[in-house]
């Protein structure tokens, strides 16, 4: 049974260490700056909660960052876990910044949004793989064949636009509905009168070309209806902004040379 220490008990790590704690792996220490998140993980999959990153045992045969870009490269200064595999979770961040922590290291990217108390069927999730060896990528692949048959190699370099594409087809479309939200709460209405919309739009496009079901008055090119929506949206100059520049590119790209930017 191979021995797993989480650095970072956020919702990444919170949905790792209980897939893996469920596959059979045993999880010994679960760091996190906030005593309550430490605790909070560790007791779902029986480890020791830790605070301080130099109570970090040696040994352990993986060192799972779970961490954010902004906070890991702070973290790993202070971390030396030499003759460890250490792997990282970032979509965005090289390879290489591990370098320092051990000389076997890699990244374990899961392509998902993961939110604390939300489950999800983590064997749907694809995994991203990247490793300073191939001796270490054979140890990494076997990890994550322990989760999901879905498992590629990644660069850096793909992996970031992976990451970009995502941040496309979750984050902002999340923001659509978000923005979708603000709109109805004007009408007395609520999202729920839109869900079976969401609900359709999105089984389209993942069953689908999202270029072939593309619909819409700027699909069509409908002027006239554009320009009411624009009316529409007169007091809310930052939304008006968002619906012309995303009208612009489905104009563009399903009509291409037909608009000029002057013309909306």
């Amino acid at each position: 049974m191979k021995t797993i220490t989480f650095v970072g008990a956020g919702n990444v790590a919170w949905h790792l260490a209980q897939a893996l704690f469920s596959a059979g792996y045993y999880v010994s220490q679960v760091w996190s700056r906030t005593k309550q998140s430490a605790e909070s993980l560790a007791q779902l999959v029986k480890a020791e909660p830790i605070t301080d990153l130099n109570k970090i045992e040696p040994g352990a045969d993986v060192y799972l960052l779970c961490l954010n870009d902004e906070a890991l490269p702070s973290v790993i200064q202070n971390l030396n876990f030499h003759g460890s595999l250490v792997l990282h979770t970032s979509g965005s961040l090289g390879m290489g910044v591990l370098a320092g922590v051990s000389e076997n290291f890699g990244v374990f990217y899961p392509l998902q949004t993961f939110s604390k108390g939300i489950t999800l069927d983590i064997q749907k999730v694809p995994f991203f793989l990247e490793a300073s060896s191939t001796a270490n990528l054979q140890q990494i692949e076997k990890l994550a064949s322990s989760l999901s048959p879905l498992m590629f190699h990644a660069d850096s370099q793909t992996r970031l636009n992976l990451h970009v594409a995502a941040v496309f087809a979750g984050n902002y479309s999340n923001f659509m509905y978000l923005l979708a939200s603000d709109l109805l709460s004007e009408t007395g209405f609520n999202l729920d009168v839109l869900r079976p919309l969401m609900a359709e739009t999105t089984r389209k496009a993942l069953e689908s070309d999202p270029f072939t079901v593309q619909t819409g008055p700027a699909r069509r090119n409908d002027t006239a209806v554009i320009l009411k929506h624009l009316e529409t949206l007169a007091s809310k100059p930052e939304y008006a902004e968002i619906y012309r520049h995303i009208t612009y590119l489905i104009i563009n790209r399903f009509h291409p040379g037909i608009l000029k930017n002057a013309e909306l």
